[in-house]
């Protein structure tokens, strides 16, 4: 009997040990496009030369986001209802560890001073941890702190259930004086040769938004309102143009840096994330299941690759 015991309780100890699933390592030389799929717990993996998916992960946790580590191997996954964020390997497909966060963690960002800044909305904190998994510090924001950008020795952080910014000065850690912005702000592009922040949002009700907001980061004044319908709310920069996602009217807009709308596409379905690489401008489809290559010169659509179900966010490894 105790033989069977004892058997039961290796038996146990194996089967805990393997608990986390390995996965099929990524080559250690692709570029990579990687989309967090929320409908279906996956993670897709696109050759982003070929524009080809390649690979998929099944995972074990409902994560809604991630952040690729300065090496270009350790990918961080985070949930908002997940008690930890998760740390995998890409070249070895397997599991590394994971760091005690508590519920509430929503967004992610790793500086240009290579610390992990996490928006925390069940405490409404922001907070900084090293790249070991060590909290380093934490400081306040307004309520719901979800959007996560980075100037010039300054970190802003808006707040979606408030209407003040919150700036964060990154050398000394401290929270500087922030101003007065619009409701339910969501998504931001610093414009950092002409002091503007450019600032997007959903709107609330039926009070859809369809502006992006620019204000003034030396006196926070409001400088200028574009019209880009409806809900704005991704940015990205490309050369002399930024690129605005109104997720929703499913339309992406090419803008110069005055505000003059160049060109304009329809492009997926409830589309959310929008990033650059190389010379493509690159969305995902949270409801077309696909991300879409896009010419940023005339907008056209060079190639739709199919995904898993609703790609949420896009994170980009270039070698």
């Amino acid at each position: 009997m105790k033989k069977v015991v004892k058997l039961f309780i290796i038996l146990l100890l194996l089967l805990a040990a393997c608990s986390k699933e390995d996965y099929i390592p990524i080559p250690v030389d692709k570029d990579l496009i990687m989309t967090i799929n929320i409908k279906d717990s996956t993670i897709s993996f696109i050759d982003a030369a070929e524009r080809d998916r390649f690979l998929q992960w099944k995972m074990e946790k409902a994560y809604s986001g991630g952040i690729l580590f300065p090496d270009g191997d350790t990918l961080l996954l985070y949930g908002h209802q997940l008690e930890t964020v998760d740390l995998y390997s890409l070249s070895s497909g397997s599991y590394l560890t994971s760091w005690e966060t508590g519920t509430g963690i929503v967004n992610a960002l790793v500086t240009s001073g290579k610390e992990i800044v996490f928006a925390d909305q069940q405490r409404n904190l922001a907070r900084f941890f090293s790249l070991k998994g060590e909290e380093l510090t934490s400081i306040s924001t307004k309520a719901k702190p979800y959007t996560i950008l980075e100037g010039e020795n300054k970190l802003f952080v808006l707040n979606t259930s408030d209407e003040v910014l919150t700036i964060i000065n990154l050398k000394e850690k401290v929270k500087q004086e922030g101003f007065q912005i619009h409701s339910n702000a969501a998504g931001a592009v610093l414009i950092e040769e002409k002091n503007e922040l450019w600032i997007g949002g959903h709107g609330q009700g039926t009070n859809v938004e369809s502006n992006i907001h620019v204000y003034d980061i030396t006196t926070g004044n409001l400088t200028n309102t574009y019209y880009t319908p409806m809900m704005p709310i991704n940015f990205e920069e490309w050369e002399n143009h930024l690129f605005v996602l109104s997720h929703g009217s499913n339309m992406l807009y090419k803008l110069t840096k005055t505000g003059e709308r160049v060109q304009s596409i329809q492009i997926g379905a409830n589309p959310f994330e929008i990033v650059v690489y190389d010379n493509d401008i690159i969305i995902a489809g949270y409801d077309s299941d696909a991300i879409y290559f896009i010419n940023p010169i005339n907008l056209a659509i060079e190639q739709k690759v199919n995904v898993g179900q609703g790609p949420f966010q896009l994170i980009v490894r270039e070698r």
